[in-house]
């Protein structure tokens, strides 16, 4: 568990936490697309992963936020706020991070791609779509800034490093 003190503001937390449940609505109805039981399997699997071993994971205390938000913030920091929400510290709720999304991005995306070779329809595009810009978007949050490591790299050509050979 990270020591830093978080604060998550009401927007990525309001917004974060319902694109997640979109999210796994998403890839549950990909899995519709293939069998019904399937369906209701996924989701209550990714329901229970999400929100109750996750959430459990990312919040063990209230003294690492600042203002309680019952590890609904982590949440919505780990998958859709800015590097800075992430917290890369704890590492059993990153594997189980990781896992989520396995089975969000490409699991559900190979197997509605299966579903659309079986039978094209116009949804099963859409709902694809979907799922690859929600995946997308969350994946690009976990990218480093690229201007802070431009500041940090011109920072370091104004003070060149000298060595002497001898």
């Amino acid at each position: 568990m990270s020591k830093d003190i978080m604060e998550y503001p009401r927007s990525l937390l309001v917004l974060g936490n319902l694109a997640l449940a979109f999210w796994i609505i998403l890839g549950a109805i990909a899995f519709w697309f293939y069998t019904i039981v399937a369906f209701w399997l996924f989701l209550v699997f990714m329901l229970f992963i999400v929100y109750v071993v996750l959430r459990r994971l990312g919040c063990n205390t209230c003294a690492y936020c600042k203002s309680c938000t019952m590890g609904f913030g982590r949440l919505a920091g780990w998958f859709f706020g800015k590097r800075a929400d992430k917290d890369t510290n704890n590492k059993s709720a990153l594997a189980m991070v990781a896992l989520v999304y396995l089975l969000l991005g490409p699991i559900a995306t190979m197997l509605l791609s299966f579903s659309i070779t079986q039978g094209f329809a116009t949804s099963k595009i859409v709902v694809l779509l979907c799922l690859l810009a929600i995946s997308f978007y969350s994946g690009i949050t976990w990218r480093k800034n690229s201007r802070s490591a431009n500041k940090l790299n011109a920072a370091s050509s104004r003070f060149p490093v000298q060595t002497r050979l001898f």
